[in-house]
């Protein structure tokens, strides 16, 4: 069982946001199916919102409740997912995720509880995931005054900026969750269409510039966390396949003209039509591997040419990679 946790505060008494309840529901929506082409997995998270203007106030109390309920029973993963006012208080060093009626913008849970929380759910819940679009929310799970990051077991932190930035936002939402979001929707996927809350920080750091705000990653996990799973680009019974064509990491696998449909004047009978059949089935698996960087050509530049002039191919370092988690995951 995977749970999510979405909370998204606009209407504060003090400074008003806009975009966060919005952002909140277009990550829920996300999470909460896959996007695989496959009817036997389309449900993702059991997702639950708290949006401010639907819900009314969510004071303090509101919003602790909502965490520890997240944090209640067991699961396979608990995320939660904040967009609102966050500020970095220095008086007790941690940052606070603020609640709706602060009239004195500290007013909320702080992220040293959350982390508290997070660590006794450890037990029963083998994976949490903390993703906050927030201003200095960089500094969860940090031991106070030192900086020093303190992580329970099983927890991922994502967050928009570090302890000292503002996350920024524009009419459309803030900037941290449209590339989230972007994420999600498959930028991140692997070559098995699955989405990693590390794949994820990779892609929102790449995407922001020199000059934006930092994105924050910490994790210490012992699982592998899949936030959703969207259409593979290689489909795992070609990764299967890989063990069979190349029998070991450095095996290159030799082609001739058979390999391709167009067929060289002349040659027609030089291949039964078995053999082409089955060769052209397997080239057109290579393809896509190699347009995935797995395989690539050995003495041409492009498949076409190592088939028609009978070169051979071979596993990228990528490639090996998969062939391992295809010898581990699928051969018996």
């Amino acid at each position: 069982m995977k749970r999510a946790l979405l909370i998204g505060i606009d209407h504060y008494l003090q400074v008003p946001l806009t975009g966060c309840e919005k952002d909140a529901q277009s990550v829920a929506a996300l999470l909460s199916r896959n996007g695989r082409d496959s009817r036997s997995r389309p449900k993702n998270f059991d997702v639950d919102t708290l949006l401010s203007e639907r819900d009314g106030v969510i004071t303090r109390r509101v919003l602790l409740d909502a965490v520890k309920s997240l944090f209640k029973d067991p699961a396979e993963v608990a995320l939660l997912y904040f967009a609102g006012h966050g500020v970095f208080d220095f008086a007790t060093e941690n940052a606070v995720l603020v609640a709706q009626d602060g009239e004195d913008m500290h007013s909320g849970i702080s992220l040293a509880e959350i982390s508290a929380l997070a660590s006794k759910a450890a037990r029963q819940i083998k994976s949490i995931v903390l993703i906050l679009d927030c201003c200095q929310s960089g500094s969860a799970a940090e031991l106070p005054a030192t900086g020093l990051s303190l992580l329970s077991t099983g927890l991922t932190i994502l967050t928009s900026a570090d302890r000292h930035q503002e996350a920024s936002a524009t009419k459309k939402g803030g900037v941290f969750t449209g590339l989230l979001m972007n994420a999600l929707e498959g930028a991140a996927a692997d070559v098995r269409g699955q989405i990693t809350p590390a794949a994820v920080y990779s892609h929102i750091d790449q995407s922001l510039g020199a000059w934006h705000q930092r994105p924050i990653y910490k994790a210490n996990v012992r699982e592998f966390v899949i936030l959703r799973e969207v259409k593979p680009r290689v489909d795992d019974e070609i990764l299967e396949k890989l063990v069979e064509w190349f029998p070991n990491e450095d095996h290159k696998l030799s082609l001739d003209p058979s390999f391709e449909p167009d067929v060289k004047p002349g040659t027609e009978d030089e291949y039964p039509p078995e053999v082409r059949s089955r060769n052209q089935m397997i080239f057109e698996a290579l393809q896509i591997c190699n347009r995935s960087g797995l395989v690539e050509p050995v003495g041409e530049k492009h498949m076409y040419y190592a088939a028609m002039n009978s070169q051979s191919c071979r596993l990228t370092f990528l490639g090996k990679h998969y062939r391992r988690v295809a010898a581990e995951r699928f051969s018996s």
